[in-house]
């Protein structure tokens, strides 16, 4: 019986298809040529992919039929110390040969004999590749060769080699994904992407750039260009491309195509480090809800990557259990997460407005990703903490990319008795996705309502101000630029390892001279330099009406001279026979608790 998508198909067909499974292939041939002519007839006329697995006795014992990209794999037993006994021959409609990523994740996943993609177009077959597995250090890994006649391949030499090691050594299989790095914007965009791929575990073993003012609409980088990549990719033997640009679901599919590895862009690779780092609900929500938005455009692209045995970057999240998923499924899907964040928000909206009654000022941290945003948190709640009976709470400071993702908010006390709230965001990162900014909206609503901004920027990085603007952009884009900012040179301290004091001066000059709008301060968080100078920047700034006034407390009303002593500045304290006189000074919200006190 044929299986897969055999819907539509006339019966005769289909009856022609059930027929092959009596055919017996030769000894030492991958598959006869008249079933290859009869296939490749039958696939360009359906604009389907039609699946057939043998086994070493030459029997067909699988015929499957797919879309125009993707196909159905049959269940193949997989052995510990030998291959499957099964190989594969399929047909890519549309005239490309080259056997795709998930094609050769097949061969070594499920230990196959070799597995074959034929190209067909309206003039024929346009060509043949094989891949096989192979043995490199010990771990499982394959050759791959484009043939013009299968009949000159000898695929049972390959074989009898790999089972023999299979036998004698302990074969591994790597797991691991190589990538290449593609840009064609500027080359240090290529060294964050480096840095955002060692965040997914991605080794990266090459670069390739081309520099384009206009991007190619099917290969970004260019007809001619597709071609060295292919090559260059091979030589490294790379199983993954990133590109430094947004791809559409065309461009995807055709590099594809071209190379026979799996493809993703920028985002992809910013949206899988958010999937992985996503511990709370929301924040899992908001990750769920940028990919659905992301994908629901980008359909075409997916069918070879997420098909058969997908897995690894880019495949996290929704979508990858069902390559059918069309966009009435996703737009059903986004309006469920849409509902739940805005649940979320309420409770948000909430406790915000709890926090507007209490009078309490709102500070936010914002920056860069990795700049110390965390540590800074850590460290002023440390040293500054409202309560000092509760329970210190961290939040995670690692030096990595993207280690918080989770908006947290902690109080802590200014140096006039002042207890405001500070917020540690998640970081920003230059191209950041669109669908992700608008994600975290209800996140980054902290920001918008925030009464003063404390930019943290890297001191230490090369492009600090590429970092720094990459922020102002998002700020903007959140209408927030018209707010009371701080912007804070964190890791003056790493800045300083490397370079000297006149460069590091002139690197803060020029950040000076650029951004008048701030009020600039340099720190170092790891080491707590200039924190208490950042306390009294933060204070100054946060604009309140203040009274400053006495009060007479009864004897009888000791209780309230303890709360001021607690949550004012007193200025001066005397005891008189009616009581106690204290000259202090109030916020407004204070000065209203305690205005049936006040003399003057």
């Amino acid at each position: 019986m044929v299986n897969g998508n055999t819907s539509g198909l006339k019966e005769h067909i289909l009856n022609s298809l059930d027929e092959l499974y009596n055919s017996k292939i030769e000894k030492g041939k991958i598959i006869n040529q008249e079933i290859i002519d009869y296939i490749a007839e039958v696939s360009n006329k359906i604009n389907r992919e039609i699946n057939i697995a043998m086994d070493r006795s030459g029997n067909v014992i699988d015929i499957s039929i797919g879309d125009s990209s993707t196909v159905n794999l049959p269940v193949v037993p997989v052995y510990d110390r030998r291959l499957s006994g099964v190989r594969i021959v399929h047909t890519h409609p549309g005239g490309n040969p080259h056997l795709s990523s998930v094609d050769i994740s097949a061969l070594i996943k499920l230990k196959l004999d070799c597995i074959v993609s034929i190209g067909v177009s309206d003039e024929g077959v346009t060509g043949y590749e094989v891949a096989v597995c192979s043995i490199l250090n010990d771990e499982l890994t394959y050759d791959r060769t484009l043939v013009k006649n299968l009949d000159d391949f000898d695929y049972l030499d390959a074989i009898k080699e790999v089972e023999e090691a299979l036998r004698k050594r302990n074969i591994t299989e790597d797991d691991k994904e190589y990538a290449l790095l593609i840009g064609i914007d500027d080359e240090i965009y290529l060294d964050e992407l480096e840095e955002l791929a060692s965040a997914c575990d991605v080794e990266v073993v090459g670069k390739f750039f081309q520099k384009r003012s206009k991007p190619d609409p099917l290969f970004l980088i260019g007809s001619g260009k597709i071609q060295e990549l292919a090559l260059f990719r091979q030589i490294r033997k790379a199983n993954l491309l990133i590109f430094d640009e947004e791809l559409s679901g065309l461009q995807l599919k055709m590099i594809e195509e071209v190379t026979g590895c799996k493809v993703i862009d920028r985002t992809t690779l910013i949206l899988e480090i958010f999937a992985r780092r996503a511990r709370t609900r929301e924040a899992k929500l908001q990750v769920e809800l940028a990919q659905l938005k992301y994908r629901s455009n980008r359909l075409i692209g997916f069918g070879i990557t997420m098909s058969r045995l997908g897995g690894g970057v880019g495949t996290k999240g929704p979508g990858e259990k069902k390559l059918e998923i069309d966009r009435r499924v996703i737009k059903k899907n986004i309006a469920y997460l849409n509902n739940e964040l805005e649940n979320i928000k309420k409770v948000r909206n909430t406790q915000r407005e709890k926090r507007e009654e209490s009078g309490m000022p709102r500070v936010s941290l914002v920056g860069y990703t990795n700049v110390g945003k965390s540590t800074l948190r850590n460290v002023l709640v440390d040293m500054f903490p409202n309560d000092r009976t509760l329970k210190k709470e961290e939040v995670l400071s690692k030096d990595m990319l993207f280690a918080t993702l989770d908006t947290t908010t902690r109080t802590i006390e200014l140096k006039d008795k002042r207890v405001v709230s500070l917020t540690d965001t998640v970081g920003f990162i230059q191209k950041l996705p669109h669908d992700l900014v608008e994600s975290f909206k209800s996140t980054l609503e902290e920001v918008i309502f925030s009464d003063l901004i404390i930019h943290v920027a890297d001191a230490s990085a090369k492009n600090v101000i590429e970092q720094i603007d990459a922020v102002e952009n998002v700020l903007t884009e959140l209408n927030c630029m018209d707010k009371t900012k701080i912007l804070l040179l964190n890791k003056i301290d790493n800045a300083t390892k490397d370079n000297t004091y006149a460069m590091i001066e002139q690197k803060i000059d020029e950040i000076k001279a650029k951004y008048t709008n701030y009020q600039i301060l340099i720190i170092s968080a790891k080491n707590r330099f200039n924190i208490d100078e950042l306390m009294t920047l933060i204070k100054d700034n946060l604009a309140v009406k203040t009274y400053d006034c006495k009060v007479l407390v009864p004897y009888s009303k000791m209780d309230v001279s303890a709360k001021l002593h607690r949550n004012v500045i007193v200025k001066s304290e005397d005891f008189v026979d009616e009581g106690v006189v204290m000259e202090v000074i109030l916020n407004e919200k204070q000065y209203n608790q305690f205005k049936e006190y006040v003399v003057e």
